[in-house]
């Protein structure tokens, strides 16, 4: 009798099933498939493909560091976000997981949870601090999933319009000609989009 394979086997082919089909074209008959088992056996371990997710957003939830060196509400939100986009970068549509499906698991929640405790003390409603966090972790799940489309595109779109760029829309075409469009998957454009987040927070607290 062969041996079934463990949830962690099932954890780690999750990720490597992922890192060729995007999220709709993922399936448990799939995964079953790759892992050589049953659809009714790999339900056994995960009562749903949700269910599955739920535990890749958990498992790799747990690896993202809080910056607790850092002094101020402004460097650890910063390091924060980059230790985020980190483990983004860790594994294939992990992104675009925890921008569709809402924080739940534990190890989600306790991310979520950091995230509130830094602007906790913030002269900001409670609404507002909310508002500000879930702006935050959508930036960076955005920033990574524009990063991959970059990635896989490798050449700048052609425009279908007919009219010369340059005519159109002349601001836009300094930008085309330059690799401004390029560097929007860069470490530099996602750390600067952070600061200008962060910025944008302290001209609140002095509106307030």
């Amino acid at each position: 009798m062969a041996t079934q394979p463990t949830k962690d086997k099932i954890i780690s082919s999750s990720w490597e099933l992922l890192e060729e089909l995007t999220l709709t074209e993922f399936s448990m008959r799939k995964l079953a498939s790759r892992l050589g088992m049953t659809v009714s056996s790999l339900y056994y371990h995960f009562s749903s493909k949700e269910a599955l997710f739920a535990e890749l957003i958990d498992k790799a939830s747990l690896e993202i560091i809080f910056p607790a060196n850092e002094k101020t509400w402004q460097d650890r939100l910063f390091v924060y976000g980059k230790n985020i986009y980190t483990v983004l970068e860790s594994y294939p549509n992990l992104a675009q997981l925890m921008m569709d499906y809402p924080p739940e698991s534990e190890n989600y929640l306790r991310l979520f949870d950091k995230l509130l405790m830094i602007v906790d003390d913030l002269k900001l409603s409670d609404d507002h601090k909310f508002y500000t966090i879930n702006l935050f972790l959508n930036f960076i799940y955005t920033s990574k999933i524009d990063s991959d489309r970059l990635v896989e595109q490798h050449e700048k779109p052609l425009s279908t319009v007919k009219i010369p760029l340059v005519q159109l829309a002349p601001f836009l075409d300094k930008y085309w000609r330059t690799e401004s469009l390029t560097s929007l998957g860069s470490s530099e454009s996602f750390e600067f989009g952070l600061q200008l987040i962060i910025s944008g927070i302290e001209k609140m607290l002095k509106i307030n």
